[in-house]
């Protein structure tokens, strides 16, 4: 394990832009969703329902679409998504939550 110094740690911990991490957060939330509901519709083309299309996770997560939709938008400012609701997209997803960091 790799021990560092206070200095080094702090310049480490300074390069941390909120709004980037939200960025990538999002924008793989988008492409996990997607990888998903393709997957979903090529193996179940008789159903009706996908559970990986937008409205059906915003409805998972208690959202109401638009605002779902709002996440997955690269032009929206507002993608700072609660925790609890990035780990519930972890689970329905079948993806780590580091995934969503990557």
């Amino acid at each position: 394990m790799t021990m560092r110094r206070f200095e080094e740690l702090q310049g480490l911990v300074s390069t941390v832009d909120k709004n980037t991490i939200y960025d990538t957060i999002c924008k793989n939330i988008k492409k996990f969703r997607v990888e998903k509901y393709n997957e979903f519709k090529s193996q179940n083309s008789n159903s009706t329902i996908n559970p990986y299309s937008s409205e059906n996770i915003a409805a998972l997560l208690d959202y109401n679409h638009n605002h779902y939709k709002r996440f997955e938008s690269e032009t929206d400012s507002t993608k700072q998504m609660p925790l609890d609701k990035i780990i519930k997209l972890s689970i329905i997803l079948e993806k780590n939550i580091d995934d969503f960091i990557k």
